[in-house]
Order: C-alpha cells, then structure tokens, then sequence
C-alpha cells in the first residue's frame, strides 16, 4: 500500500502486532496464576482480545500478499501458514469466548481448565510456527 512516496507492508506491520499480543497475554496469564492479582487477570484478558480481533487483520493481509507477491502459489510454506493462521483466529475467539463468558476458568483444577491452559499455550506455539515460516519466506529457505 502507498501512502504519498512511503510504502507500507500492512502484512508485516499487522503480524507482528498480533504476534507480540498473544504471548504477552499468555504472560499474564501466568502472572496470574502464580500471584493471583486481579490486574493481571484483566490484563489478560484484554491483550487476549486484542490480539483475537488483530488476528484475522494479519490473516487477510497475509493472503493479500501471498496472491500478490507470490502469485497464490501452494508451496507446502504457504500451505502450512494458511492453515496455522486460521487453527490460530479460532483458538484465539475460543479463549476469547471462553474466558469472556466464564472467567473462573483460570481457578479450577479440572480437566477443562487444564484444556483452557493447553489452548492458550498452543497460541505461543502457533505464533511461533507461523514466524519461523514466515521468515523461510523473507529469507528465501524453500523445503
């Protein structure tokens, strides 16, 4: 996108927007869970949110750039970071929704705690994926 005689890359400026945003929220998370201050909890919980409604942003312009840039084409690259993108929006609405309508999730001991907890992890695993491919593209390593 050109904004006057500046270029803008909205796909890298969107990821790592959204990238910072889901571990910082898992960091909170376990601030949480070890001191049990309620500002942490909140804080959680809106970074969490934030980084589920900047998710699908990064998403579009990703595609966007893919058909662009690289013509659309189905390396296993591409392949992979499609599917991760979108396995990474519904986690993050998942969480989302989850601890939006019943935030006593993160006190219990029971096994949908322990899925919750698994679910938010996966997002730090997600991103971390999805940048690690991300940069076999920039860096120009096909397998």
């Amino acid at each position: 996108m050109k904004l006057g005689k500046i270029y803008l890359q909205l796909h890298p400026i969107a990821v790592h927007f959204t990238n910072a945003l889901f571990p910082v929220a898992l960091f909170f998370l376990i601030l949480y869970l070890i001191f049990r201050l309620d500002s942490y909890r909140d804080t959680y919980f809106y970074i969490l949110a934030l980084a589920t409604i900047s998710s699908p942003i990064a998403y579009v312009t990703g595609i966007v750039d893919w058909k662009k840039r690289y013509k659309g084409a189905k390396t296993s690259t591409f392949v992979k970071k499609i599917r991760s993108g979108i396995v990474l929006i519904i986690v993050g609405i998942v969480c989302t929704a989850w601890y939006g309508t019943y935030p006593d999730v993160v006190d219990g001991a029971g096994a949908g705690t322990i899925i919750f907890l698994g679910l938010n992890l996966s997002t730090l695993l997600l991103t971390v994926a999805l940048g690690h491919l991300g940069g076999k593209l920039v860096f120009m390593v096909q397998r």
